[in-house]
C-alpha cells in the first residue's frame, strides 16, 4: 500500500509536470503568433509582392525541388486549389517555372527560377543577420541546447 508521502510526491510530481506543459504551451502559442507576424515580414522581405503562402510554397520549392505540385501541397499542408493559385502567381512574378517530368510525359516539375534563387541567397543574409541579433546573449551551448531541443520537440510532432 502506498504511503501518504509517496502519493503526496506523485501528486506534487504532477503538479510540476502540468505546470511546466503549460508552461510549454503558452511558449509555443507566443512562438506561433509571433511566427505568422514574422513570415508576413520575411515574404515582404523575400519580395513585396508576395503573399505568406506563396512564399512558404516557393520556400518549399527551393529547398526540394524539382517537385510535382501535389506534392507541394501536402508537404506545406495546404489545399491543393490554394497551391495551384500561388504556383500561377508565383511563375506570373517569374519566380517559378515548370518543367515536364522525364519520369512521366503526363506530369510537370516546378523550378525555382534564377531570379528566386538570388532573391533567396540575399534573403538568407538578411535572415541569418537578424537571428545573429536575437541570438547576441545567448552563449553558444545554449544555442546549441535550443536547437536539440527544439528539433527534438517537433520530431515528437509526428
Amino acid at each position: 500500500m502506498a504511503t501518504l508521502s509517496a502519493v503526496t510526491d506523485s501528486a506534487a510530481a504532477d503538479d510540476a509536470r502540468d505546470a511546466a506543459t503549460l508552461e510549454v504551451e503558452q511558449g509555443i502559442s507566443l512562438l506561433f503568433n509571433a511566427t505568422k507576424t514574422r513570415i508576413r515580414a520575411l515574404s515582404d522581405l523575400f519580395h513585396a509582392d508576395l503573399q505568406p503562402a506563396g512564399f512558404t510554397i516557393l520556400r518549399y520549392i527551393l529547398a526540394h525541388g524539382p517537385v510535382r505540385g501535389g506534392d507541394v501541397a501536402v508537404a506545406v499542408g495546404m489545399d491543393k486549389s490554394a497551391v495551384s493559385r500561388q504556383l500561377t502567381v508565383l511563375r506570373e512574378m517569374e519566380l517559378l517555372e515548370t518543367r515536364p517530368d522525364p519520369l512521366d510525359g503526363r506530369a510537370t516539375l516546378l523550378v525555382a527560377t534564377e531570379v528566386a534563387k538570388s532573391a533567396l541567397v540575399e534573403f538568407r543574409h538578411s535572415v541569418k543577420a537578424e537571428y545573429f541579433k536575437t541570438l547576441e546573449s545567448w552563449d553558444t551551448d545554449e544555442i546549441h541546447t535550443f536547437g536539440r531541443l527544439l528539433q527534438r520537440f517537433n520530431e515528437s510532432l509526428d
